[in-house]
């Protein structure tokens, strides 16, 4: 159900690889919730900040920063840059020893020409530090214009340093030791990017958004230190009167293409449109990237229109973006989303895995549902471990809008808020995701916590109780006399119901309706049922809890990029062993057991489906 078209269009369109080496590149993939991978590992992150810091900064090219494409690979990543100017900002960087004076460039930075290309990366010591454990050497490739010789390039500029009598000290043939003493931060750009290299590495990643939108002339970027670590600062050059494109908000704050923000503020005049992003819970992410959007000068030709953004749902040929953000409008009783609540002991995490892959097939029948995770405040911690040395002052924070969850074919939609646990933000997020989806799932954790449950859980229209299907007790064991034959008593259906409910019931549905129960399958379990199940199915329908559905069950899943590998979801590949049609049957026999009238076409295919009209962030 996933269309390797669309997705591997939504990575080309940011990257500017070709849509063979995207559709090959995702091809490996075995889930499609992350497009455009983050490096991986911090020295990688830092690498890739050290180069974007030396494109960012040169002015006059037709590409932002230069760049023509970034394409991921799996030793790194590769750049192809348009003009010898770009070359040339990246040989500022390198380091080398003035005949009467300090080092100038990064020092830790080398390169190498490699074929045709040139190899740019890190001394060991600036990238694995720790000494523990050894990491992969983080590796960019930069390749030039068509016909530019760049081992040529390379050998000029390194007679030219040396021709002045200073020593060049970028070849990472000839060893060179760490530094005794910390250089200041103020001289040291390693130090410097180190603390918000995450932010400069996702900007790399993608550097062809920024001529995608409308009236693109140009950008230019540059860097702040501040008092809690380090500032983005990009300008962008609008030929023409639209400064702000809302689609550069959805592209920024979008996790699974796009950079995976959240705003700070954004403010727009006549004359200028300011965003300010963070990148929220990552150490080398401290720092705010602002976007600062004004009109260029000296602009003759007509401005550039707005190219498409497959993620966002635009057109193949022309490209429509919204000026202003179009505010949902109060719903009728046949467009209010209907809410189900999940609950579960499993934990949160294993609840929102449940609810992504529910939700998932939903979404690929063309229905726009949005996701809400209430989560707990932050653990109180004391310290910063993320803070620099030389910062005096916290990371500025701000809370996540509306996410997407996945790319999703059109008319589909598939959104995740995760508002902090409190009843005014959950019941706020729930009312505002009833305005714009068909369909609303609640997550909420289980018998874990002090909150009281019943003071959010009220929208909900459904409820149900997730648990692990299990074998209905048939008998049960009565004590014997030693040495004589255990003794057993065969229990009724209803008896059986009872025992399941005192085995299975939580604290929190003894005090809340349910509307009924969800069982997680495994594999190995079947779902035929004989009469007794049936009729223990019967009873626990007399007793208000019906099971409304089975669902299939993986086990335990740990939710990171560093853990186990995730059962995949219908909008991903199809694997071995695969549950994708178990998914899809057991997702639509829910909607029917919970909501036996098909919704009206007009919701189905409504035009803020068709459009991928992003709910409000702000």
């Amino acid at each position: 159900m996933f269309d390797i078209a669309q997705i591997s269009n939504a990575a080309a369109e940011l990257t500017g690889e070709s849509l063979e080496d995207a559709r090959r590149r995702l091809g490996k993939h075995s889930r499609y919730d992350h497009v455009i991978p983050d490096a991986g590992s911090s020295g990688q992150a830092l690498l890739e900040s050290t180069v974007l810091s030396g494109l960012g900064a040169a002015i006059g090219g037709d590409r932002p920063f230069g760049i023509r494409e970034a394409k991921i690979t799996d030793h790194g990543l590769d750049l192809r840059v348009e003009r010898d100017e770009d070359v040339q900002a990246l040989f500022g960087l390198l380091s080398l020893r003035t005949k009467r004076g300090p080092w100038r460039g990064v020092r830790e930075l080398t390169t190498e020409p490699v074929g045709a290309v040139l190899r740019f990366g890190l001394r060991e010591w600036a990238y694995n530090g720790e000494g523990y454990r050894r990491v992969p050497a983080p590796v960019v490739r930069v390749a030039g214009p068509h016909g530019v010789d760049l081992r040529a390039l390379l050998a000029a500029h390194r007679e030219q340093i040396e021709s002045a009598g200073h020593t060049v000290r970028w070849d990472p043939q000839e060893v060179e030791p760490r530094p005794k003493r910390q250089e200041p931060v103020g001289r040291s750009l390693v130090r410097q990017l180190g603390v918000s290299s995450a932010l400069g590495s996702r900007l790399l990643r993608r550097p062809r958004l920024w001529d995608r939108l409308v009236g693109y002339a140009g950008v230019h970027l540059s860097t702040r230190v501040t008092e809690y670590g380090l500032d983005w600062i990009l300008e962008r050059q609008v030929a023409g009167t639209q400064l702000d494109d809302e689609r550069l908000l959805d592209v920024l704050t979008d996790p699974v293409v796009g950079h995976g923000l959240t705003v700070l503020d954004h403010v727009c005049s006549t004359e200028e449109c300011t965003i300010r992003v963070v990148y929220p819970g990552r150490w080398n992410g401290r720092g705010v990237l602002t976007v600062r959007s004004r009109h260029a000068p000296f602009v003759t030709e007509p401005p550039r229109p707005g190219l498409p953004l497959t993620m966002l749902g635009d057109g193949r040929r022309a490209s429509h973006p919204r000026a202003q953000r179009q505010q949902p409008g109060p719903a009728g009783p046949e467009r209010a989303g209907a809410v189900m609540q999940l609950m579960g002991e499993g934990g949160r995490d294993q609840l929102m895995w449940v609810a992504e892959r529910i939700t998932a097939v939903w979404a690929a029948q063309g229905l726009v549902i949005a996701v809400i995770a209430a989560r707990t405040r932050e653990r109180l911690v004391f310290g910063d471990p993320g803070r620099p040395d030389w910062a005096t002052a916290s990371s500025p924070t701000a809370e996540a809008g509306w996410q997407r969850l996945r790319v999703v074919c059109p008319p589909g939609q598939l959104w995740l808020k995760e508002p902090v646990r409190s009843t005014k933000l959950v019941a706020a997020a729930v009312a505002e995701a009833r305005r714009f989806a068909d369909r609303v799932l609640l997550v909420s954790r289980g018998s874990e916590g002090v909150m009281d449950e019943s003071r959010y859980a009220q929208p909900a229209d459904a409820r149900l109780l997730v648990r692990r299907a299990s074998s209905y007790q048939r008998h049960l064991p009565l004590p014997s006399d030693y040495g004589k034959t255990p003794r057993v008593l065969a229990l009724t259906p209803a008896e059986s119901a009872i025992a399941w409910r005192q085995k299975n019931w939580l604290f929190e549905a003894a005090r809340l309706p349910m509307t009924g129960l969800l069982l997680l399958s495994r594999e190995d379990e079947g779902e035929t049922l004989d009469e007794f199940d049936e009729a223990v199915e019967q009873q626990l329908a007399r007793y208000g809890t019906p099971v409304l559905g089975r669902f299939p069950d993986h086990g335990l899943i740990v939710r990171g990029t560093s853990h186990s590998t995730h059962p995949p979801t219908v909008l991903d590949p199809e694997a071995t062993p695969s549950a994708h049609a178990e998914m899809v049957k057991a997702a639509s026999n829910l909607a029917e057991r919970l909501w036996p009238e098909p919704l009206p076409d007009a919701v189905r295919l409504s035009d803020k489906a068709a459009t991928a009209q992003v709910p409000p962030a702000l």
